[in-house]
């Protein structure tokens, strides 16, 4: 009991700690964001992906842009990542048939996804009410929380789902083409959703997990569960053969510096068709 109440102690002062230096370390990040070589890395950290698809950026971001307003989503500077990496599998001719979201939060992404992929179906998974980490992450309550999901939500080729991920293993759920993994990102939970997610993965489908921390980050020095994601993620790359590999979540030096985040991508290998 004494080392349990130490280690929350220590937590809790660490954290402290850290939002205190918050403002001087934001000083110290714009002024060495200016260094061109970092501008220059970061601009061009997440090109492989279009590369590799086959695509341009800018083809990819006017097509984001367009369905962001069809959708009724507001962009700006230093967007995640994630949108746009959806919008380039798109114009690569990608084309699911079934999407699973494991984390509705608002429903922003939901919407989004529904909108550039209008012949998929799009399952979207959100805690209900009555669970005990519910009031923690929507503390505006359920009845405005709702509401705000009844509005967004309301269309043909959205299925939600109230239920903890844990009891996905007891849904009668399809295999999935796409899935954007936005839930817990610490354990235990990130464990069992990085593990449901694979193994409802369809052969050719991409699995995408948010807001991935290294060990270097300096929020994870600060608090190391933040790496909990990265964690996972490596446990899965020493024992698979399909790897994740990982775009910059937000292409702005500035917080490059104070504390970058990835999001992860893996896509399962097709089986070669037979001669």
């Amino acid at each position: 009991m004494s080392a349990m109440l130490t280690s929350l102690l220590g937590n809790r002062l660490r954290l402290r700690v850290d939002r205190a230096l918050r403002p001087l370390r934001a000083v110290w990040a714009v002024y060495h964001a200016r260094d061109a070589a970092l501008r220059t890395r970061v601009a061009h950290y997440n090109d492989f992906f279009f590369d590799e698809l086959g695509v341009t950026r800018e083809s990819a971001f006017g097509l984001y842009q367009e369905v962001a307003r069809r959708a009724g989503i507001r962009t700006g500077d230093s967007e995640s990542i994630h949108r746009l990496a959806f919008a380039a599998l798109r114009v690569s001719g990608f084309k699911p048939r079934r999407v699973l979201e494991l984390g509705t939060h608002l429903g922003t992404t939901t919407t989004y996804l529904a909108e550039l992929f209008p012949e998929a179906m799009v399952y979207t998974v959100e805690l209900p009410p009555d669970d005990p980490l519910y009031p923690r992450l929507h503390p505006e309550g359920a009845a405005r929380h709702d509401a705000v999901l009844a509005e967004r939500l309301a269309r043909s080729n959205i299925i939600t789902l109230r239920v903890n991920t844990v009891r996905l293993q007891a849904q009668d759920l399809p295999d999935f083409d796409l899935i954007w993994l936005d839930a817990g990102h610490n354990f235990p939970e990130v464990a069992w959703d990085h593990f449901f997610c694979l193994h409802r993965l369809a052969p050719g489908g991409c699995l995408f997990t948010d807001d991935v921390r290294l060990p270097n980050n300096p929020r994870v020095r600060w608090d190391p569960g933040r790496a909990d994601v990265y964690t996972v993620i490596e446990y899965f790359n020493a024992r698979q053969p399909d790897q994740f590999r990982l775009l910059l979540k937000r292409e702005s030096p500035e917080k490059f510096i104070l504390d970058p985040k990835y999001v992860g991508f893996v896509k399962r290998k097709a089986p070669e068709a037979s001669s």
